[in-house]
Parts: structure tokens; C-alpha cells; sequence
């Protein structure tokens, strides 16, 4: 993995991606079981809006330093398919209409998004056009759009450690502006889409990474692709039971 510049607290990508996947919970039982338009709704979304840019910083590392392209294009492709199911169970409350193919699917077009963008070879236009596609691909996923920039731009300055970080700080507060413009006129709503801004928190906990994996053993690897669907269809099961 590559060595980035830590604070003084160090972490290994194990470890961020265990604390993005407790955040990732804590963030989906909110938005179903706590009424969006309270203080403790905002704190709880705050902690768990950290998840997506950590899982797009991960997505750029594993395209850097996968030893198999083709395997890592197919893991997601096939567990995008596996937790869309698990998806729109839990956005329906207990049933399967289609709400779009979730995270896993966005994380899958960022990484062909980065894909595209390393063929140097190709037209500048080409890739900016091919890029433009995939962002409109993306509005069928969770996170759309913001889910194929981050990584792309990660990917971009992946050098440069204040273009990184400046890079997904401006994507992400475009991101949370977008929900302040949806939402205009609806102040108490206005208000409560300011946990919006909690991707921003994302940045010191990417800041404490050291550059390990943690964990070279197979649970470590799978355990975000079984997870996801896993907590999605335990979550939309409690809600149809009991709300």
C-alpha cells in the first residue's frame, strides 16, 4: 500500500474501513428509525456520512495496487448485483421495487471511471465525454455522481497529498450545497441536510493512514462486499416487523 503523510494518531486500512463500515450502520439505522429533522438524526448522520469518501479512497488504492484488474472489476460487478436486491428491500421498507443498485454498483463506476482516465493514450475528450457517462450512469446507485468524482479526482492527485484532500473537500461540500438547493424553502429540513457536510469528517480519518493493510487474511478482504447487503436486508427485515 502507499505511505501517506499521518497524524499523530496511526491506522492501518483494516482499521478505517472497520470504523466507515460502523459509520456506515450507524447512518442506515438512523435514516430509518430516527426522524430525519432531529438533533440527535444529525449527529448520528454527521458520523456516518464519513463512510463514502473512505470507501472511494480504498476503491483508488485497490485499482493501484491490485495484482488482477479483471477479478476486482468482476467482485464488484457481482456483489453490486447481489446487494441491489438487499438495496431496495431496505429503501422500500420491506418490499423489492426497484430504488437503484446502491453503493456498491457507484463504487464499481468509479472505478471504471479511473479506469478510463489512466488511458492516457486516449483523446482528452474522449475520456472527459466517457467519464460524462458514467456519472449519468451512476444516478441509478446510491451516492450518484459524487460516488465516480471522488475516486477519479483521488486517483488524479493521488500525489499530491493538498489536491487530494482539497479535491474531495470540494466535491463534497458541491455534494451537501446540492441538498440545501433540494431542499430550499424547508428550513427545518435545510437545517437537518447539513449533516451533509459530515463527509468533510472523512479527511483526519484518512489522515491517520499509514499506508498498511492491517489484515491479509480472506475475512478482512470480503468483509465490506458480504456486510453491505448483509446489514441492508437485517435492517429492512427489523423495519417491515416493526415500524
Amino acid at each position: 500500500m502507499t505511505q501517506t503523510k499521518t497524524t499523530g494518531i496511526s491506522l492501518t486500512a483494516f482499521q478505517i474501513k472497520l470504523i466507515a463500515i460502523v459509520a456506515m450502520l450507524i447512518d442506515h439505522i438512523t435514516w430509518t428509525f430516527v426522524p430525519t429533522d432531529t438533533v440527535l438524526a444529525f449527529v448520528l448522520h454527521l458520523i456516518g456520512r464519513t463512510a463514502a469518501p473512505v470507501m472511494c479512497f480504498f476503491l483508488v488504492e485497490g485499482y493501484c495496487h491490485t495484482k488482477n484488474l479483471g477479478k476486482y472489476f468482476l467482485r464488484l460487478a457481482i456483489f453490486s448485483l447481489i446487494s441491489s436486491y438487499a438495496y431496495a428491500f431496505y429503501e422500500s421498507g420491506g418490499d423489492f421495487a426497484f430504488y437503484g443498485f446502491g453503493m456498491i454498483y457507484t463504487l464499481f463506476l468509479g472505478l471504471l471511471a479511473i479506469h478510463i482516465w489512466n488511458q492516457t493514450e486516449w483523446l482528452y475528450g474522449i475520456r472527459i465525454l466517457l467519464v460524462a457517462i458514467v456519472c449519468i450512469a451512476s444516478m441509478m446507485g446510491d451516492w450518484p455522481v459524487v460516488g465516480v468524482l471522488w475516486p477519479l479526482f483521488l486517483f488524479i492527485f493521488r500525489e499530491d497529498e493538498k489536491k487530494k484532500y482539497l479535491s474531495l473537500a470540494v466535491i463534497g461540500c458541491l455534494s451537501a450545497l446540492s441538498f440545501q438547493i433540494v431542499y430550499f424553502g424547508n428550513g427545518r429540513m435545510m437545517l437537518a441536510q447539513l449533516c451533509q457536510f459530515g463527509v468533510l469528517l472523512a479527511i483526519p480519518l484518512l489522515k491517520c493512514y499509514n499506508g498498511e493493510l492491517g489484515s491479509r487474511n480472506k475475512a478482512g478482504k470480503w468483509l465490506f462486499y458480504i456486510f453491505y447487503p448483509l446489514h441492508l436486508l437485517i435492517i429492512g427485515m427489523v423495519s417491515l416487523l416493526f415500524v
